[in-house]
């Protein structure tokens, strides 16, 4: 029913993700293919364009109040897609769970008090700990068994020591989609050390097996401790819309984000965002269905492609996200490898290094792309470092 095999032309629209690529050069393509920042290449779902098309024909653009409309889509689709039960009095909004993320580093920690995080992890945690003169107080990922786990002794001394632990579910860029023992592990582990959860879900809706996901809501022993966020923009391909949700059930903590929001000057949405993401959520369940299909498809592409073409190339199991996390160590990529890659494949992947302890010689791979783009670029990878 939808169309993800046509390319969207960007080049021109101040995409991030094109328009830096167009500064990076190959002596071998022509042209440097970007699968590196965590946008979709996929028109968003029609309905939202309408929503935005809309809007903008009401001709006035002021001010925007509390987002109703979508505070009451979200509630319904948590409770539709996840089984999950969240009320409306936990919610406020964010233009951005990185901003959220700030705020909570600022109103639950003082300088020089640790936060922690499990790296390889999103490299905008690590640096806003740095930048609001905290600590970073690292639990990196283990991996065994042919996936990545929690070190929970790890996690345990980490957050002995930190004020606030920084939870990525799913894991970005690993993969993992948490299970219920591992987080129901996490909220002992933070009430034995009365450490505040921060719950960065924003790929939540993107998991590949139905009911795998479970969000961090679903461990009430966490509610005490618990700051959750949640967005549309990854599920529908909608981040420049700037709308995000955060949820949370104890009053004093919710008290105190807000009080540190109106410190920062966090204030209402803008007038665009409201109606389109509340649409995204009541209309786009089928685009999305549809969309998580696809990128699977990729992903088993890119896994036998590789498998045939460049076996030395590693591709870790993908529970969740639209990011593949491929390991290169093995054709003896180390450290920051996204030169390396630019040149040799023509392709600009995220480097394993941004994210961080044990993520040298690794890269991560948007999928989130029509699927010629993944054949072209297995192909290229084949080429530059096949046996």
């Amino acid at each position: 029913m939808y169309d993800f095999d046509t390319l969207v032309d960007r080049r021109n629209s101040d995409a991030v993700k094109w328009r830096a690529t167009s500064a990076c050069h190959s002596s071998v393509y022509d042209e440097v293919i970007p699968m590196w920042i965590a946008d979709m290449d996929f028109a968003a779902p029609p309905e939202v364009t309408a929503a935005l098309k809309e809007r903008a024909e009401h001709a006035v653009y002021g001010y925007t109040s509390a987002p109703e409309e979508l505070y009451r889509a979200y509630i319904l689709w948590m409770k539709k897609r996840h089984n999950t039960e969240v009320k409306r009095d936990w919610l406020s909004f964010s233009p951005g769970i990185v901003p959220a993320v700030a705020s909570a580093i600022r109103a639950f920690s003082s300088k020089g008090e640790g936060i922690a995080i499990t790296p390889p992890v999103y490299h905008p945690f690590k640096r806003l700990i740095e930048a609001n003169d905290r600590l970073a107080v690292e639990a990196p990922l283990v991996f065994n068994a042919g996936r990545y786990e929690l070190d929970l002794d790890a996690l345990d001394k980490a957050c002995s020591k930190s004020r606030l632990f920084i939870l990525c579910s799913p894991h970005n860029p690993v993969g993992r989609v948490w299970n219920k023992a591992e987080l129901q592990a996490i909220a002992e582990i933070a009430n034995k050390h009365k450490t505040i959860v921060f719950a960065d879900e924003i790929h939540g809706d993107l998991v590949y097996e139905k009911g795998l996901m479970l969000p961090s809501f679903g461990i009430k022993e966490l509610y005490p401790l618990l700051i959750s966020a949640w967005a549309p923009s990854k599920t529908f391909n909608i981040a420049g819309l700037q709308a995000s949700i955060i949820s949370v059930p104890d009053e004093k903590l919710m008290a105190a984000l807000q009080k540190e929001n109106e410190k920062l000057g966090h204030s209402s949405p803008n007038c665009m965002a409201p109606h389109a993401a509340a649409i995204a959520y009541n209309k786009g369940e089928a685009w999305l269905d549809e969309a998580l299909v696809y990128m699977k498809g990729n992903y088993e592409l890119l896994c036998e492609g590789l498998a045939r073409k460049a076996p030395a190339i590693r591709v870790s199991p993908m529970e969740g996200t639209y990011l593949a996390w491929l390991d290169f160590r093995q054709i003896g990529l180390t450290g920051d490898i996204n030169s390396e890659l630019i040149e040799r494949a023509g392709l600009w992947l995220d480097s394993g290094s941004r994210f961080g302890t044990n993520g040298d010689g690794y890269a991560r791979f948007n999928l989130g792309c029509p699927r010629y783009l993944v054949e072209e670029a297995v192909k290229r990878l084949g080429a530059a470092f096949g046996s």
